[in-house]
């Protein structure tokens, strides 16, 4: 077929649309004005019709996968954001102030704040576990509760031995 041909597109209910060229009808093709059970005619009436699907050009264009627009989705963080949780900064500073009061002058004071921190960082990942940093957050309250418990018995053995 010549692309300077004209044609008529015949639908399967008898409608007509035409007489256009092969790019024309590629075009509404693409819109979606095209059946799979339409056929094409040349403008000449003694032309015999045939299938779109018969036509290479359309068949390509007709015979795809529709394409419609999806929603757009933000990119995960990936593992990044499991390894440090900035988007949870309660659990981050749990961890970092659990670590903090593993030494023993500051346990003491430290470790309080570590299992604040920390509950509040469980709560913000229960509210949006996207925040990430729920074992952060339970190890600055566990670092916290073992460098309080440690720093306390300490203090009850060294205390009563100052007379």
């Amino acid at each position: 077929m010549s692309e300077q041909t004209q044609y008529l597109v015949i639908l399967a209910s008898g409608q007509r649309f035409g007489p256009a060229d092969l790019d024309t009808i590629a075009q509404w093709a693409r819109e979606g004005r095209v059946p799979r059970e339409a056929v094409l005619q040349a403008a000449d009436p003694a032309s015999t019709p045939r299938s779109v699907l018969a036509v290479p050009m359309l068949a390509a264009i007709i015979g795809a996968p529709p394409t419609v627009a999806g929603p757009v989705v933000a990119p995960e963080d990936g593992a990044i954001s499991a390894l440090i949780p900035y988007k949870n900064g309660a659990a981050l500073a749990a961890y970092y102030i659990g670590v903090v009061a593993l030494i023993p002058v500051l346990g003491l004071l430290a470790a309080p704040f570590a299992i604040g921190f920390g509950i509040v960082g469980i709560r913000a990942y229960t509210r949006d576990p996207r925040r990430k940093g729920i074992v952060h957050a339970w190890t600055g309250i566990a670092l916290g509760v073992v460098s309080f418990a440690i720093v306390a018995m300490i203090l009850l053995m060294v205390i009563p031995n100052l007379k």
